[in-house]
């Protein structure tokens, strides 16, 4: 009775019918001609069909060999493509990684990790997208994105957000300014300056403003904004200081005077990922040299 042929009798029989031999075949599976005699003949009691003669030392196909192997080639080349696929998802990193951020990472972190990619994945593609932490989660929680970075906090009884980076608050000032001589900006030396923060609901200007308790806010703290990348540019024209995280800052160096503020006021960055889908190799590599990154920066 005929049964399906299994995956080494097609492979043997697509084999013998290149090479139009049993030791021919066995030279390409790297096995022996025995092993490959003896699977055609299973081959032939699974299909109940005659495939071969015997001419000249020589296997010559049957009609019926002919026109199976037809098929069986079809399938090879499908296996083929299916190599070839899995092949470009190696050397690709799965083709495209959809990356969610703050403004602020989007500008301060993310160039120098992108780059970083490519030099290994140089067929990768990036779909960044830079919005608000709400948005983000948004984002995430429909699956809109493979994977969110921000300064803010992602809900951990919805999402699983894991802490990437650690960084300190940094001053930024013009050029020429009056504090540039400092080696650290603490809040003292801020009295008298117009200093650009961030909204009142970010942890850290509520930890500023306590640390500046002797300081009048409506004279001080003269222009609020939602984006560090503002408050730089803010800065640049003259407009006053600014405390802003350090990744943004090193964006702008050259145009700005960059300090040390005490006491520190730490903002982490925080990474989370769909949890219905495990993350793609280019994912996985991203995340290794997020924290290669991270770690030569607290070295430096």
């Amino acid at each position: 009775m005929a049964r399906p042929p299994s995956f080494r009798e097609i492979e043997a029989f697509a084999a013998v019918m290149q090479a139009g031999t049993a030791t021919g075949a066995a030279l390409m599976l790297s096995t022996t001609q025995p092993s490959i005699s003896r699977r055609l003949a299973e081959l032939q009691n699974a299909t109940d069909l005659r495939l071969f003669e015997l001419t000249h030392g020589r296997l010559r196909p049957t009609a019926e060999g002919r026109l199976l192997y037809g098929a069986v080639r079809r399938h090879l080349l499908g296996l083929e493509k299916i190599a070839a696929v899995a092949a470009l998802l190696r050397k690709a990193g799965a083709g495209t990684l959809r990356i969610g951020c703050t403004p602020t990472l989007g500008v301060g972190l993310l160039p120098a990790l992108i780059d970083r990619c490519l030099s290994r994945f140089p067929d990768a593609r990036f779909d960044v997208r830079t919005l608000g932490t709400p948005q983000l989660a948004e984002h995430l929680r429909q699956e809109l994105v493979d994977l969110v970075l921000t300064t803010g906090t992602l809900d951990p009884a919805e999402f699983r957000p894991r802490v990437v980076a650690r960084s300190r608050v940094v001053c930024v000032m013009p050029k020429g300014h009056a504090l540039s001589h400092a080696r650290r900006i603490r809040p003292t030396l801020l009295q008298g300056m117009r200093v650009m923060t961030l909204s009142d609901s970010e942890p850290s200007t509520l930890l500023l403003r306590k640390l500046c308790k002797d300081a009048d806010p409506d004279r001080q703290f003269v222009v609020e904004t939602n984006s560090s990348i503002t408050i730089c540019a803010l800065v640049a024209a003259g407009n006053g200081v600014g405390l802003v995280n350090p990744y943004v800052a090193s964006t702008f160096a050259s145009q700005l005077v960059v300090r040390p503020f005490e006491p520190a006021i730490e903002i982490a960055v925080e990474m989370a990922m769909p949890e219905q889908t495990a993350p793609s190799m280019l994912a996985r590599h991203f995340v290794a040299t997020l924290t290669e990154y991270v770690t030569a920066l607290r070295r430096s």
